[in-house]
């Protein structure tokens, strides 16, 4: 077994340059992927918070008094790896999945963001400051689609099995359908091509690894106003 923290609708989105038309496929039970297209992975950052913390259009937002978390201090910020912004922070507890938060409008609270498939965002109280961080040289995706369909997010803590066959892989993803992303390193995303690709295996670690593309990556910034 492995505890790892990695941080490791009317939506407006903005595609990175150099970025396809995004493409949906229904998801498949099959571990064994079609031919994959060439196509190259599009990357779309959402943009779910403005700048005075409040939710942008197209966003709403619900208040969970059952949790307080922690965003970090000055001497140690937490940067949210899924953004392509400065002062957007991953906080803890990671039972919590605040992967995306921003500095709420109102007084010792964070808006946090959870899904890029839902316009719904959490606002909790936050302990102690929200600090200042710069966002991370490579941001890693929030989501994944992948080339079968399934969708993936972001692993934030938690325990989870060993590959077998694989010591020292680590699952990065959880995906909706067909178990998880595995990772000898990093975040797992095999950025060398245009089309990105992932390796999969079920999330209990038992089975075979089988590459995925990656269709569509979904990463986060702020809304100017």
């Amino acid at each position: 077994m492995r505890s790892l923290l990695l941080i490791a609708f009317g939506i407006a989105l903005a595609a990175l340059p150099g970025c396809a038309a995004q493409s949906t496929v229904a998801p498949s039970n099959s571990s064994t992927p079609s031919a994959e297209p060439s196509t190259p992975t599009q990357r779309i950052v959402l943009r779910p918070v403005t700048a005075a913390g409040r939710p942008a259009g197209g966003f709403s937002v619900t208040s969970d008094t059952s949790v307080t978390i922690d965003c970090g201090s000055p001497s140690s910020a937490r940067p949210s790896p899924v953004a392509v912004d400065d002062d957007i922070l991953v906080c803890s507890p990671s039972s919590a999945y605040a992967v995306a938060c921003w500095k709420g409008a109102a007084p010792a609270t964070a808006i946090c963001f959870r899904d890029p498939w839902s316009p719904d965002l959490v606002e909790m109280t936050l302990s102690g400051s929200f600090p200042a961080a710069p966002a991370p040289a490579t941001p890693q995706p929030l989501g994944l689609v992948l080339s079968d369909g399934d969708r993936c997010l972001i692993r934030s803590g938690g325990v989870w099995n060993d590959l077998a066959g694989h010591p020292g892989w680590f699952g990065t993803y959880s995906c909706a359908v067909n178990g998880a992303v595995w990772a000898a390193e990093g975040d797992g995303v095999d950025r060398s091509s245009p089309r990105w690709t992932v390796q999969v295996a079920p999330i209990s670690g038992s089975g075979p690894l089988g590459t995925r593309g990656v269709v569509t990556a979904f990463f986060v910034a702020t809304r100017a106003a």
